[in-house]
């Protein structure tokens, strides 16, 4: 693929981001399921009318809380291979941006 005359090989970004961050993929599923879990909690327990996230909680009104919380989350997590398939060199910054937002997350939502 050709982006702004420079040829990104996607497979082998989305490897080599794999490889070289293989300390922090498992963080990123980690703390995702985590906040998975406490969205889904606190949604149950005070409504979704508290969600700050605009897409999950219109996501969560429109499909249901279970379905809405795991689409949402399946874009996060789509999210970061694709920035690794683009761009390897920014994939470590990405996803330790992804894993304090989750962290902060599962912080707030558990308040």
């Amino acid at each position: 693929m050709r982006v702004l005359d420079e040829e990104i090989n996607l497979k082998e970004n989305i490897s080599l981001s794999f490889y070289k961050n293989r300390i922090l993929w498992p963080f990123f599923i980690v703390t995702a399921i985590l906040d998975l879990i406490t969205t889904l909690s606190f949604m149950y327990r005070y409504g979704i009318h508290l969600e700050q996230n605009l897409i999950v909680r219109w996501l969560a009104t429109s499909v249901g809380i279970i379905p809405g919380v795991l689409i949402g989350k399946l874009l996060q997590a789509l999210a970061p291979i694709g920035f690794s398939a683009l761009s390897f060199r920014l994939s470590k910054y990405v996803l330790m941006t992804l894993v304090i937002l989750n962290l902060m997350a599962v912080y707030v939502n558990t308040l």
